[in-house]
C-alpha cells in the first residue's frame, strides 16, 4: 500500500437534474450510463487481488482479466488527504467483477485520540467515494516520516483498535495492514486481534522484483493473517499483489465472527471482518409508478443527504448531496419510517433522497409538506444520512457568532459520540443562539432548517478553537475539573492549545514573510514530534513573528488566534524551504554542526534537494513558457524514478530555462527557490504534452531511442472515424485518453457534468469513441457509449 505527501483538493459537484435533450447522437438511443454491480460479495480463499492509490488511474480493467477478484482502493491519508481517484477505482472495480475494498494511510502513530479522528476522516472519506457500507476498510499503518512507529507496542495497539473501533463505528469492516517486521516489533497484535480476529493485512515480500503466484513456503509465520501482500509488482503492472488466505465476505459487520487463523491457507473458515452486502443498483426503477403519490415541489436539505439509485437505504448512492442543495421532486412516496422524493434526472432515471424520517423534515418544503403518511417500521438497522437532534435543555442562551480556528466536526447532538453532519473547515462562521459546558467541552448549538440544530465544539478545557466575535461567549468557559470518565471518541481537533515552554524563550524577534517552496507541516510546537495543525501547500504566506534555530532547523513562529502560535521549518541545515521576503529572516542561517541525536520523524520535505548529477550539463539552454495540457508531474530530476514535488494540474503555465531529450521524453527544466530545479515532461515521443508560447521549444522534437508505449493509436485515430460536432456531457467519471483504446494512456479523468466537444465519433467493438480536438492539433479520446448504452448526455 502506498503513501503521498501531496495533498490534493477534490472537489465533489452536486449532481443535479439534467434535461434529456432531442438531438440525435452517435449510434442511436441516448441513455444514462449505468453502474455495474460486482458480481460476488464473497471472494473464496487463494483469491488474487490488487491495492491501488493516486498512483494507478481509474481503469483496472488489466488487473480484472488478470485474475484479480478484488481491489483495495487508497481513500484517505491523515484527516487532510483524499485519493481522487478513489471513486472511479471503486466504481471501476464493480462495473469488473471486483469485490472493492479500502484503506486509510495512518499518521496517527500511537496515539488513540489522533487515531479516532483520522477514523472518523477515513469513514467520511469511504463514504465519498462510494465504497459500500460493511466493505472492509484497513489502516495502513507504516513506519515513515508521519507515523511514529516508536510509540511503544501497547500504545500502538490502542491507537490502532482506537481507529478501527471507529471504522466498525462508521459501518465498515476494520483490518490493519503493515509489514510483518513492523507488526512483530511494534504492535502488540494479540491486542488488537482478541478484538478484531483474522484482521491483519500483512506485507512479505520474497522478492523485491516481479512475482505473479504466491509461494506459500514464504507465508508469513503469524496468526490471524487474512490477507498476505507478496509482492509489489504483480504481472508485471506495477501494483501491489494480495492473495486472501481466508475467505472475504462483506455481508455483515459482526467483529465477533471470527475463526482463529492457523497459517492454513486451505482454510474454509469466514473471515472476521463480515458486513452488509453491497448495494443493489436500481437499473429497473420498477418501483417508480408504484405507491407513489404525485407532487410536483422543491426540496431544500437541511444538511448532508444521500441521493441513491432507488428508494431504499440499500440501493446505491449516486452523491451525497450537501446541506442547503435544492432539489426538484416529482413524487414522494412513504416505506417504513422514512418518506421518499423522487428527483428526475436524465433519460428518465430517477434519484430518491429521504425527505422524512419519523415525521420529521431533513430539510425545507417549497410546496406544502409531505404530511400524514409515515408508519414506523419494526426494524431498520441501515440509516441514510441521519437528520440533526433537537436538544433545548441546560443550555444557556447566547446569541453569537464563532469563526473556526481549524476543522471542526458539527455534529447532530453535543456529544462527541453523535453523528457527524459535516467537517467544517478552518474559518467557518457559524452563528449560534446556546452553549452548554459538558464535561471538558463548551458545545455551541447552531439553528438550522426546520427547527433542527446542528452542535459543535466551541472550547476544550477552557481554551477556544477559533475565534469569538464581540458580544459572544467569550466569557463561557467550562469547568476543567469536571472531565468525562473515558473520552475516546474526540471531535475533530482544530486549534491545539501550546504546550510548548519554549513559545517566548529563545526566540529572536522578526516580522517577516515567508512563502513556502513546497508543501510544509504547520505544527503546535517548534519540534518534528508536535502535532500536525495543517500542511501548508506550495507558494503559502505565512507572517511569522520570530525565529529559532534548533539542531538542523530554523523554526518560524506564526501567530494565530487567542494567543496561540503555529510552527513551520524555515530551514533544514541552511537551506532556505522557500523564500525570505526582504526583511525576513534571509541572513540567520541556523548553526549546522548542532544535529540532534536522533531524527527519525522529519516535517513534510518541501523543495527536494536535486541529487541529478546532470543539471548543468547536456542541457539545451532556452527560456520559454509552457502550458500543460493535461496533468504532468513534476519532479526533482529528470527521470520518471526521480521524486514527485507536485501533480501539475492541466493549464499550469511553466516558466522553464533549458531543455533535454532523454530516450522518448524531452524534459523541461523549471527554476525554482534557492537554486533548485524541477522538472517536467514535455514532450512524449516528439508529441507535445501542452502548449510552448510563442519562442518556445516548438521545434525542440527529440530523438526516439525508446518507443515502449504509443501514445496515439495509428489504426483508429485517423481513420473510419464520422464527422460530427457535438457536445457532450459526462454522466459520471469517464477516463480521457491519448487513444480509442481502453489500453491508451490517461491523459484525465474527467468528472461528472463535464462538458465536452467533439468533431467526430468512432465505433470499437462494443465502445463509441469521441474525439476531442485540443492543443497543437493532438486529440483526447474519451467513450461515449458502451453497448449502446450512454455514458452521458449528448447535445
Amino acid at each position: 500500500m502506498r503513501s503521498t505527501n501531496k495533498k490534493f483538493i477534490s472537489a465533489l459537484a452536486c449532481a443535479s437534474a439534467m434535461t434529456a435533450l432531442a438531438i440525435a447522437d452517435p449510434m442511436g438511443i441516448t441513455k444514462t450510463h449505468q453502474v455495474v454491480q460486482a458480481a460476488t460479495d464473497n471472494v473464496p480463499a487463494k483469491s488474487a487481488g490488487v491495492d491501488v492509490s493516486s498512483w494507478q488511474g481509474t481503469n483496472l480493467t488489466q488487473q480484472a482479466k488478470s485474475g484479480a477478484k478484488f481491489a483495495v482502493v487508497k481513500v484517505s491519508e491523515s484527516t487532510n488527504y483524499q485519493n481522487p481517484h478513489a471513486q472511479g477505482q471503486i466504481n471501476n472495480a464493480e462495473q469488473n467483477n471486483m469485490m472493492p475494498m479500502g484503506y486509510h494511510y495512518a499518521h496517527f502513530g500511537a496515539d488513540s485520540n489522533r487515531a479516532v479522528q483520522e477514523g472518523n476522516y477515513a469513514v467520511n472519506s469511504a463514504q465519498q467515494a462510494g465504497l459500500p457500507q460493511g466493505s472492509y476498510l484497513a489502516a495502513d499503518w507504516e513506519q515513515d516520516a508521519h507515523n511514529n512507529t516508536n510509540g511503544g507496542r501497547e500504545a500502538s495497539a490502542n491507537a490502532i483498535t482506537s481507529f478501527m473501533d471507529t471504522v466498525h463505528n462508521g459501518g465498515y469492516n476494520p483490518m490493519l495492514y503493515s509489514s510483518e517486521w513492523l507488526l512483530k516489533a511494534k504492535v502488540d497484535t494479540n491486542k488488537v486481534t482478541q478484538k478484531y480476529p483474522n484482521s491483519l493485512c500483512v506485507a512479505s515480500y520474497k522478492t523485491m522484483g516481479r512475482q505473479d503466484q504466491p509461494d506459500y513456503n514464504y507465508f508469513p509465520s503469524m496468526n490471524n493473517v487474512a490477507i498476505w501482500q507478496y509482492t509489489q509488482n504483480w504481472r508485471g503492472q506495477n501494483v501491489d499483489g494480495n492473495v486472501n488466505v481466508l475467505p472475504l465476505s462483506n455481508k455483515s459487520n459482526n467483529a465477533s465472527q471470527a475463526n482463529t487463523n492457523t497459517l492454513n491457507v486451505h482454510t474454509n473458515g469466514q473471515s472476521s471482518s463480515q458486513a452488509p452486502s453491497n448495494p443493489f443498483v436500481n437499473t429497473s426503477n420498477k418501483a417508480v409508478n408504484t405507491n407513489w403519490v404525485k407532487q410536483e415541489g422543491t426540496f431544500t436539505t437541511g444538511g448532508a443527504i444521500n441521493l441513491r439509485t432507488g428508494a431504499s437505504t440499500n440501493s446505491s448512492i449516486i452523491a451525497q448531496l450537501p446541506a442547503n442543495s435544492e432539489v426538484k421532486y416529482d413524487a414522494y412516496s412513504t416505506r417504513g419510517n422514512y418518506t421518499w422524493l423522487r428527483q428526475p434526472r436524465a433519460n428518465n432515471q430517477y434519484g430518491y433522497l429521504v425527505g422524512r424520517a419519523n415525521g420529521q423534515d431533513w430539510g425545507t418544503f417549497k410546496v406544502a409538506p409531505v404530511t400524514n403518511h409515515v408508519t414506523k417500521p419494526t426494524t431498520n438497522t441501515v440509516k441514510p444520512a441521519q437528520k440533526p437532534a433537537t436538544n433545548n435543555s441546560d443550555w444557556t442562551k447566547q446569541n453569537g457568532v464563532f469563526i473556526t480556528g481549524g476543522a471542526i466536526n458539527l455534529r447532530t447532538g453535543a456529544s462527541t459520540n453523535s453523528k457527524v453532519i459535516a467537517l467544517l473547515p478552518t474559518n467557518t462562521e457559524i452563528k449560534y443562539d446556546a452553549y452548554r459546558t459538558s464535561g471538558q467541552y463548551t458545545w455551541l448549538r447552531q439553528p438550522r432548517a426546520n427547527g433542527q440544530y446542528g452542535y459543535l465544539v466551541g472550547r476544550n478545557n477552557g481554551n477556544a478553537w477559533g475565534t469569538f466575535k464581540a458580544g459572544s461567549a467569550a466569557a463561557s468557559k467550562p469547568a476543567t475539573n469536571n472531565k468525562p470518565a473515558q473520552n475516546t471518541n474526540k471531535p475533530s481537533q482544530p486549534v491545539h492549545t501550546n504546550t510548548s515552554n519554549t513559545v517566548n524563550s529563545n526566540w529572536t524577534k522578526q516580522n517577516g514573510v515567508f512563502i513556502t517552496g513546497g508543501a510544509i507541516n504547520l505544527r503546535t510546537g517548534a519540534s518534528t514530534n508536535s502535532k500536525v495543525i495543517a500542511l501548508l501547500p506550495t507558494n503559502t504566506e505565512i507572517k511569522y513573528d520570530a525565529y529559532r534555530t534548533e539542531g538542523q532547523y530554523t523554526w518560524l513562529r506564526q501567530p494565530r488566534a487567542n494567543g496561540q502560535y503555529g510552527y513551520l521549518v524555515g530551514r533544514n541545515n541552511g537551506n532556505a524551504w522557500g523564500t525570505f521576503k526582504v526583511g525576513s529572516a534571509t541572513s540567520n542561517k541556523p548553526v549546522t554542526n548542532n544535529k540532534p541525536a536522533q531524527n527519525t520523524n522529519k516535517p513534510s520535505q518541501p523543495v527536494h534537494t536535486n541529487t541529478n548529477n546532470n543539471v548543468n550539463s547536456d542541457w539545451t539552454k532556452q527560456n520559454g513558457v509552457f502550458i500543460t495540457g493535461g496533468a504532468i508531474n513534476l519532479r526533482t530530476g529528470a527521470s520518471t524514478n526521480s521524486k514527485v514535488i507536485a501533480l501539475l494540474p492541466t493549464n499550469t503555465e511553466i516558466k522553464y530555462d533549458a531543455y533535454r531529450t532523454t530516450g522518448q521524453y524531452t524534459w523541461l527544466r523549471q527554476p525554482r527557490a534557492n537554486g533548485q530545479y524541477g522538472y517536467l515532461v514535455g514532450r512524449n515521443n516528439g508529441n507535445a504534452w501542452g502548449t510552448f508560447k510563442a519562442g518556445s521549444a516548438k521545434a525542440t522534437t527529440p530523438v526516439v531511442h525508446q518507443n515502449t508505449q504509443k501514445v496515439v493509436a495509428t489504426t483508429n485515430n485517423n481513420a473510419t472515424w464520422t464527422k460530427q460536432n457535438g457536445t457532450f456531457i459526462t454522466g459520471g467519471a469517464i477516463n480521457l485518453r491519448t487513444g480509442a483504446s481502453t489500453k491508451s494512456p490517461i491523459i484525465e479523468t474527467l468528472p461528472i457534468n463535464t462538458v465536452i466537444k467533439y468533431d467526430a465519433y468512432y465505433r470499437a467493438g462494443k465502445y463509441v469513441w469521441l474525439r476531442q480536438p485540443r492543443a497543437n492539433g493532438q486529440y483526447g479520446y474519451l467513450v461515449g457509449r458502451l453497448n449502446n448504452q450512454a455514458w452521458g448526455t449528448y447535445r
